[in-house]
């Protein structure tokens, strides 16, 4: 089901019965959906298949460490560089 956001905003409480009762309700803005109300069972289902993409561990990671120093990232900057410069030439750099 799909419903602009100006009636969500009117009927809430009535769509999001017919979210727990199985139903998917798009939430249109201006003609486009950019929302969803799904019921608990969905989204218990969604989260327990998740799989954290490679940007979701990077950004996990930051968050406990603080990221890279300005040195670390100039340090991997340059490696990159010249990475790239004996992929270019043909060579290895190990």
């Amino acid at each position: 089901m799909t419903a602009p956001l100006f009636d969500i905003k009117s009927k809430f409480s009535e769509y999001v019965t017919l979210a727990e009762n199985g139903d998917v309700v798009e939430i249109t803005k201006h003609g486009k959906t950019t929302a969803v109300i799904i019921g608990l069972k969905e989204y218990s289902e969604l989260k327990k298949n998740y799989r954290p993409s490679f940007i979701d561990k990077v950004n996990e990671w930051k968050h406990k460490t603080g990221g890279l120093t300005q040195t670390e990232y100039n340090e991997y900057q340059n490696m990159l560089r010249r990475n790239k410069e004996c992929y270019s030439n043909g060579e290895s750099l190990f």
